[in-house]
């Protein structure tokens, strides 16, 4: 449709304009130079019409060929334009006619004064064309549209084809390759966000693998310890056995524990949230550690109210607590509030040790320790970090593990506050 309706704007608007005007001309031409023979004196004539003939391609006969002519059957628009313009020059209607034994000749009777004339001009003559203009910008505007969809499709095709494979290569649990994010932006963003589905999907098969492995590898050093004493108390009893047995099963116990809540936290479940002012509960939280006898320092910068779970936060802050503890050696603790109207930021600080550098991005992992030994007595069983990486990732938080400058670390969560009160 769009080509017919281009076609016709054409045809219509450029090529049938363009042939009038040459008939017009071509009119002009004929009846003007029809007058100038009549005028001329018998002597110049015959230059004349050697003129006409050489630079005009027209003969002008004073008498029509021995053939009869007959009339054009088929006009085609230059034609008529041309009968048109001769008529209403000369006041009357004239027609185009042919010679039979030479179609490609076209004969135009003139009067003029009391002369009757013949002007004869071939086929090639007439120069504009525009039927066969028009067809010539269809075939060209039809090839051009039909390369350019090609292009476009296959522009459209390829991506989508690489996006196939690599779903294909997914579901079969092939290695993730990462698609390129180039072309349309509706594809390319079709590809980020599948890239980013798969690497998020490459991250739980990871986790999961390394889950599986951690909890093997740490049930295995309670059971072969259980194995051993069960063998030790074979005819005898020891109470110092059978206390090890019981902490070894509490070990694994713990482990078990700790692995169901971490895959509870995956579901991501709708977890209700409340506003809080958030000075008052780390107050509330900093005291009860306090009254176990731990030191913990609080630092407030100004009240903050933002919308979360109470119970959450006191689990994500418990862990972190917990941690810090451990490998602070002793030292003190601090828990410390910022709020800048946008956010508001709870930082732990310890004054332990910290992490190596390359580490600090792998501590969040499930199981991951910086013992590789995954001795019990140089920490726990991997899972506390992750759990908080796990609830910060559900309540749509920020988390943050970097080294302090004074030596220890600093974890921090970035929530979003609702106000700031001065």
């Amino acid at each position: 449709m769009f080509i017919l309706f281009t076609g016709f704007m054409v045809f219509n608007y450029m090529l049938l304009p363009i042939g009038r005007q040459s008939a017009e001309d071509l009119a002009a031409l004929m009846t003007l130079s029809a007058k100038t023979w009549v005028e001329l004196p018998p002597s110049a004539r015959q230059d004349f019409e050697r003129e006409l003939k050489k630079n005009h391609d027209l003969i002008l006969q004073t008498s029509p060929p021995d053939t009869a002519l007959k009339p054009l059957l088929i006009h085609s628009p230059y034609m008529l334009f041309l009968e048109e313009a001769i008529s209403a020059r000369l006041g009357q209607t004239l027609h185009v006619h042919q010679s039979p034994d030479k179609p490609n000749w076209y004969w135009v009777i003139l009067p003029v004064a009391d002369k009757t004339l013949c002007m004869v001009f071939d086929h090639d003559r007439i120069g504009a064309e525009p039927p066969r203009a028009a067809l010539g910008i269809l075939f060209g505007a039809s090839l051009f549209i039909l390369l350019t969809t090609l292009l476009v499709v296959r522009r459209i095709t390829r991506p989508l084809k690489a996006l196939s494979q690599s779903v294909e290569r997914l579901g079969s649990g092939a290695p993730h390759q990462t698609l390129s994010e180039d072309g349309p932006e509706e594809l390319a963003s079709l590809a980020r966000k599948f890239n980013q589905l798969s690497g998020e999907i490459a991250q739980l098969l990871e986790n999961r693998t390394t889950l599986l492995g951690g909890i093997s590898h740490d049930l295995r050093t309670p059971l072969s310890r259980l194995r051993i004493s069960v063998e030790l108390l074979q005819g005898k009893e020891d109470p110092a056995l059978l206390q090890n047995m019981q902490q070894d099963l509490e070990e694994m116990d713990a482990i078990i524990g700790r692995t169901l809540e971490l895959a509870r936290m995956m579901q991501g479940d709708e977890i209700h949230t409340e506003s809080h002012d958030l000075s008052a509960l780390l107050q509330d939280f900093v005291t009860s550690y306090q009254q176990e006898g731990r030191q913990v320092a609080l630092a407030l910068d100004t009240a903050c109210v933002v919308a979360v779970n109470r119970l959450i936060l006191q689990r994500i802050l418990g862990n972190l607590l917990d941690n810090a503890f451990h490998y602070a050696g002793g030292r003190d603790v601090e828990i410390r509030l910022r709020c800048d109207g946008k956010q508001a930021e709870i930082c732990i600080l310890d004054r332990g040790s910290g992490i190596p550098e390359e580490q600090l991005n792998k501590v969040l992992q499930p199981f991951y320790r910086l013992d590789p030994s995954r001795n019990r007595s140089t920490g726990g069983s991997g899972l506390g970090l992750a759990i908080v990486q796990q609830l910060v990732q559900l309540q749509g938080w920020n988390i943050s593990v970097r080294n302090r400058a004074s030596g220890g670390l600093a974890v921090c969560i970035e929530i979003p506050s609702l106000s700031r009160n001065y």
